[in-house]
C-alpha cells in the first residue's frame, strides 16, 4: 500500500513559487514516498507533533507530519523553506500539525 500525501495550503504556495528545477527535486522525492513507500534522507524534528524534515544540498527544506489513520499512513507536506528561513518554517510547520491534531481530536469528541 502506498502512503497518501496532502499538502498545507502554505506548503502549496511554496510549491507553486519554486523554479521548474527545485519542484522536480521536490516532487521526485516525494513521488518515491507515495509511490515506493520508502522514507528516505528525512529528519525527526520533534517526536511531540510527528514532524519530519527532507532537505537538499542546495538549501530546500520541506517539512511534514508523517501520520497514520484506519486507512495507513500519510504525509502531510506543512511548508517548504530555504536554510536562511529554517527556524521560523519549523516553528510555522508545528502550529500547522498541532492545530490540524487538535482539529482531528475535537471532531472525535463531538462525534460521541
Amino acid at each position: 500500500m502506498s502512503i497518501r500525501v496532502y499538502r498545507s495550503d502554505l506548503y502549496k504556495t511554496w510549491h507553486r513559487d519554486l523554479s521548474v528545477k527545485d519542484k522536480r527535486v521536490v516532487d521526485a522525492r516525494i513521488d518515491i514516498v507515495r509511490s515506493f513507500n520508502v522514507l528516505s534522507n528525512y529528519k525527526q524534528l520533534d517526536k511531540e507533533c510527528a514532524l519530519y524534515e527532507f532537505k537538499w544540498n542546495s538549501g530546500l527544506r520541506v517539512y511534514f507530519a508523517l501520520l497514520s489513520d484506519r486507512d495507513g499512513r500519510f504525509i502531510l507536506l506543512l511548508i517548504g523553506g530555504n536554510k536562511n528561513t529554517q527556524a521560523n518554517d519549523i516553528v510555522t510547520a508545528k502550529k500547522i500539525i498541532l492545530r490540524a491534531i487538535a482539529g482531528v481530536k475535537n471532531k472525535g469528541e463531538k462525534d460521541e
